[in-house]
């Protein structure tokens, strides 16, 4: 049995944690050897965000899995999400916000739909252009 038809319809997170546990790496020893912020690589490992294709290529290289493995075994997850009735909102990438933007919390534990109101009025007030331009695609806040 190949590796992708072994792990189709698992959630990368868990893929990557079970590896990083493997070789006795943290998510920060991961984070700096494939250049990405440490909250990305969590968000991930945690299942709120899925993997960007330039991100599992990275993993790709530093697990030693075959290049696109990453990537399709995030689109297998995400099909069988979708075909499991979770909604298309659950489904968009939080938006990258430093974590500086919410230095009285921790970011990684905000619920994006819960926390509504609350995350774009910060955002709106503390946030870089850059950062309101991603919470206003997410939310779908027209101008």
């Amino acid at each position: 049995m190949d590796m992708i038809s072994a792990y189709k319809g698992i959630a990368p997170g868990r893929i990557i944690a079970h590896e990083l546990n493997h070789r006795r790496m943290t998510q920060r020893d991961l984070a700096v050897s494939i250049g990405e912020h440490y909250q990305t690589i969590c968000s991930i490992i945690k299942g709120h965000r899925g993997i960007p294709l330039e991100t599992s290529i990275k993993l790709d290289s530093v697990f030693g899995f075959e290049r696109g493995f990453f990537a399709i075994i995030q689109t297998y997850y995400d099909l069988e999400s979708i075909g499991n009735g979770i909604s298309s909102a659950n489904q968009k990438a939080v938006p990258d916000i430093r974590p500086v933007v919410f230095w009285d919390i921790d970011i990684n534990s905000l619920d994006w739909q819960k926390n509504k109101d609350f995350i774009i009025e910060r955002i709106l007030s503390r946030g870089n252009a850059n950062e309101k331009q991603q919470v206003k695609d997410y939310y779908g806040i027209k101008e």
